[in-house]
């Protein structure tokens, strides 16, 4: 394994995006059909957001999955949105960042994805928690 191996060799770039105007019921559904646990929030190329399914967890009533999910969904679309819900100020790396120095980062911060973006913010890749264990244990 190579200690300073460049994150681009790792993040993935297949990514679905959400964007301010991405109704919260839009976001509950890909969470589910996608499997993903992040979902980055752009305005334009530029990323201004990460929804997390943690995020997404907060705002829920408890009562949402007790009823049928037509009214689930209006309820949820209704209670708040995706800017009241993103984590606003992310913390970002860039495609020469190591793959060891991500992974501090992921466990001093106690975070669980990174977003990969350019100098303009324009996001490029995500790394995840699960990306860097899939590394790691390819490499060991």
């Amino acid at each position: 394994m190579k200690k300073n191996e460049s994150i681009a060799k790792v993040m993935s770039t297949s990514l679905r995006t959400i964007n301010l105007q991405t109704k919260l019921s839009e976001t509950r559904a890909m969470f589910s059909e996608l499997g993903v646990h992040h979902l980055p929030v752009v305005e334009g190329e530029r990323l201004i957001g990460m929804l997390s399914y943690s995020d997404f967890l907060r705002i829920d009533s408890g009562d949402l999955y007790n009823q049928d999910s037509k009214q689930a969904d209006v309820l949820l679309d209704n209670l708040s949105s995706v800017k009241e819900v993103m984590t606003k100020n992310l913390k970002t790396i860039n495609t020469t960042t190591s793959v060891r120095e991500a992974t501090k980062m992921l466990v001093n911060e106690n975070f669980h994805s990174l977003p990969v973006t350019d100098e303009g913010d324009h996001l490029k890749g995500i790394i995840t928690t699960t990306d860097l264990l899939n590394y790691y244990l390819n490499n060991y």
